[in-house]
């Protein structure tokens, strides 16, 4: 049978048409075929942990030493001698550098000799002790002698003048009664030299006691008292003075620290000034330190820094092996309270793409999705925000999971089981 050719192109569409959902039966069939001969991914599970956790606040700051000290010259003088040096150790009273002394010494030889010969005017060997009697002054107690031999040579004057007649002429009578006069205002004036004299002596072995304290501040000391209890122990951080030179009064010579104790001083942002408190549990890390150093809340500033709305806190550690310098950038961690049941799994289950955190379960055999939010990192678990529908979730090859994937779960590791101590 003849046929023309738009005839014959219909029958083929027709036929293709008719073709067509069989090769995609087909096809589907091949796939499913393929799935189904896939095997599962082996997974292991791993028990979702509920843990106290410790909330924390992080800051940033600087290492400052317990105590640091610049110590200046009192006197002037030329240096003589350095005894301690760059990161030497040095104990309260313990010498640093001595000043030469000899002006010094010249100094209270001449105030001595001025406080002798005060006292040798007063007829004295020695500073009287307060109170004191001027009267008992040998000067002043001649001196009140003979205004005393004045008033009873006067007084035998006035029985002979008085008689009739008179045995004795009035310019006589006179110049007896000035010589009282005068003897008595004499015994006045030996009274107030004395007071003088003595004040005088004072004041000259005053000048010998600032001069021997002068001698005394020719040997500069380390600062504190080497007779308490646990005494403070510096080291020097710098020396600012060499031996020959010459300084004057309120010249640096040494910049001490003690850093048997160090702080943490460093700013927390507003928002945790309710949270932070003096005596709360911290630690400190430094470049230098293989691991944290406990230490405490010791400080918290009262008010915050208007320029940056934060506040100051200090932490102080131990260190009394001299690990941690002052000086150096570190950064605390403060304990602020204790969380309990927090919902914790390992960081390595958590699969974060795209801004979306996920877990996986297990159901079925089956991959099941969860999406969480995530909030503290302890150790190598990750806490998860509102806890988990699942009491356990796939902890390898979590990567490679798909949702709705085919999986064969192994039984938790003993390494999981740990997983519910606390870190």
């Amino acid at each position: 049978m003849n046929t023309s050719g738009p005839t014959r192109i219909l029958v083929a569409l027709l036929l293709a048409a008719a073709i067509a959902p069989l090769g995609a039966c087909r096809r589907a069939e091949e796939k499913k075929d393929a799935k189904a001969k896939t095997p599962p991914a082996k997974v292991t599970l791993i028990a979702v942990s509920k843990q106290p956790v410790e909330r924390t606040v992080e800051i940033t700051g600087s290492l400052l030493g317990q105590e640091e000290a610049t110590i200046s010259s009192k006197v002037a003088g030329r240096v003589i001698s350095i005894d301690r040096d760059l990161g030497d150790v040095a104990m309260p009273g313990e010498v640093l550098a001595r000043i030469d002394p000899k002006d010094f010494e010249l100094t209270i030889a001449e105030r001595r000799a001025a406080v002798s010969a005060s006292l040798a005017k007063l007829g004295l060997t020695a500073l009287p002790l307060e109170p004191f009697d001027a009267a008992a002054v040998p000067t002043v107690q001649r001196a009140r002698a003979e205004a005393s031999n004045a008033d009873a040579k006067l007084e035998r004057a006035s029985r002979l003048f008085e008689q009739t007649p008179p045995l004795l002429s009035a310019q006589d009578f006179a110049d007896i009664r000035t010589t009282r006069d005068v003897a008595r205002s004499q015994a006045e004036v030996e009274m107030m030299t004395a007071r003088a004299t003595l004040a005088e002596a004072r004041a000259a072995a005053s000048a010998v006691d600032v001069a021997e304290q002068k001698l005394r501040d020719a040997t500069v000391i380390t600062p504190g008292s080497s007779t308490a209890d646990a005494p403070r122990r510096y080291r020097v951080a710098e020396r600012l003075v060499s031996v020959g030179e010459y300084v004057i009064e309120g010249r640096q010579l040494f910049r001490l620290v003690s850093s048997d104790i160090v702080k943490l001083r460093a700013f927390a942002p507003e928002r945790f000034s309710g949270v932070i408190k003096p005596g709360q549990r911290a630690t400190i890390q430094t470049e230098s330190a293989s691991a944290p150093i406990e230490g405490r809340v010791t400080r918290v500033a009262p008010v915050a820094d208007p320029a940056s709305r934060a506040f100051a806190v200090e932490i102080e550690v131990a260190n009394a092996e001299g690990f941690l310098k002052p000086g150096a950038f570190a950064r605390g961690r403060v304990v602020t309270s204790v969380e309990e049941g927090v919902t914790l799994v390992p960081s390595a289950a958590v699969v974060s793409f795209a801004g979306v955190d996920r877990v996986f379960s297990v159901k079925d055999g089956k991959a099941v999705e969860h999406r969480v939010k995530l909030r503290q990192r302890v150790g190598d678990l990750i806490e998860i925000v509102g806890g988990l529908p699942a009491a356990t979730i796939i902890g390898s090859n979590v990567s490679a999971i798909t949702p709705g994937a085919s999986v064969e779960a192994a039984s938790p590791s003993a390494a999981a089981a740990k997983l519910t101590e606390h870190p």
